[in-house]
Order: structure tokens, then sequence, then C-alpha cells
């Protein structure tokens, strides 16, 4: 005996309740993940290192510090003859001509110029001073007139170097060297007195004896 067909009716609500089962509900979607959507969040970037400080740009040479430094290797006081030569103002030399002998000894004489003014002015004022001994009056007058005389011999080596007269200019950078010693003679004969000026003096004869080295190595005396 055969089975019967269900009604036509049946059938139908049958097939919607197996479409409903098969189908996703109204709405549903799929959401893809994107990758690393579920990874930690990366560590702050690293600060880049400061960049290291530019060395210090060099202290640039006087034109001709080479021979500043090989005349002045030639003289009894090297490094005064160096230091003292740096103190002063040094020449502006046009064309880019650099210094020559000559350039030398004069920067060298403007440092005996200097420290022979500096000296004046201390025996100018110790003479002025009523602590000082009576007896070292008259030396200190003395030591202002040598100093005075010193000035006038430099300004003598000045025009002789530049007429090109090498006994002239060894003459007065002598009479340099010469005017130092009287200053200090003055206070050598009394040995009651105290040597006021015997330490700048003692480095004033330190510098003319520079110049009459430098003189003589340049061949200008």
């Amino acid at each position: 005996m055969r089975a019967m067909p269900p009604p036509p009716l049946l059938a139908c609500l049958l097939t919607l309740l197996l479409a409903t089962a098969v189908a996703p509900p109204a709405g549903a979607f799929c959401v893809s993940k994107k990758a690393g959507a579920h990874s930690k969040p990366g560590a702050p970037a690293k600060p880049k290192p400061a960049p290291a400080p530019a060395p210090p740009k060099p202290t640039p040479l006087i034109p001709g510090a080479d021979i500043v430094r090989s005349l002045c290797l030639k003289t009894d006081y090297p490094d005064l003859c160096m230091s003292s030569i740096s103190r002063q103002p040094q020449p502006q030399l046009p064309g880019g001509r650099r210094l020559d002998g000559a350039g030398v000894l004069r920067l060298a004489m403007a440092a005996v110029r200097a420290k022979a003014a500096e000296a004046r002015a201390a025996a100018a004022a110790l003479a002025k001073d009523p602590r000082t001994q009576p007896q070292a009056l008259g030396p200190l007058h003395d030591c202002v007139q040598s100093f005075d005389d010193l000035a006038d011999s430099l300004d003598g080596a000045e025009k002789a170097i530049a007429a090109g007269d090498r006994g002239t200019t060894g003459t007065m950078l002598d009479t340099v060297r010469t005017d130092v010693d009287t200053c200090d003679q003055g206070f050598e004969e009394r040995e009651e007195l105290k040597p006021v000026m015997a330490k700048r003096d003692a480095e004033l004869a330190k510098l003319a004896s520079n110049c009459l080295a430098i003189a003589t190595a340049a061949g200008l005396r």
C-alpha cells in the first residue's frame, strides 16, 4: 500500500521552514578580521640621539706666525718673545702679505715700548710717594729719564729699519738695552736702597735682548 503524498498546503509550509533554517537571519553579515587587529600596540619610537657637537674651530694664527716662532726660538727667552709679541696689535698687511723679519722685530720693539711705559709710570709714582726713601728719589728720577730715552732709541731704530740702515738699527737697539741698565745702576750703587725697580727692569732687559737677537737672526743689524 503506497504512502499518500502530503496535502499541498502542508508541503508549502515544510518548504518554508526548511528554507528559514538554512538561510542566515536577515541583516546578518560577516565581519572580516583585519590582520593585526588583536596585536599589542607598538612601543613608542625611541628618540634619535642628538648630533655630536662640532669640534671647536682652531684659533687662527696671525699671518707669518711661523716666522715669529722661528725667530723667537733664536732668542735667549723664546717663550717671553712669543707671548709678548702675541699681545701686541697685529699689523694689517695689504694684499695678503705675510709678516717678515722686520715686522717681527717691530712687534718685539712694541712690546719693549709698552713695558717701558709701565715701568716709567711706576717709577714716577714711587718718586711722588711720601713713603719712598728720600735717598731713592734721585735714582727713581734717573729711571724716568732712562725710560724716556729708551722710547727715543726705539724711535731711532724704527726709522733705521725703514731706511734699511742695519748699522744704526743695531746701535739704537744696543742703546735700548743700555737705558734699562741705567735705571738699575742707580740702585746698585747704593746698597742701603731697596731695588724697587729690579723686577720691571729684569723683564725689560729680557725683552730688549730679544730685540737684538731677532734683528741679528733676521739680518737687520
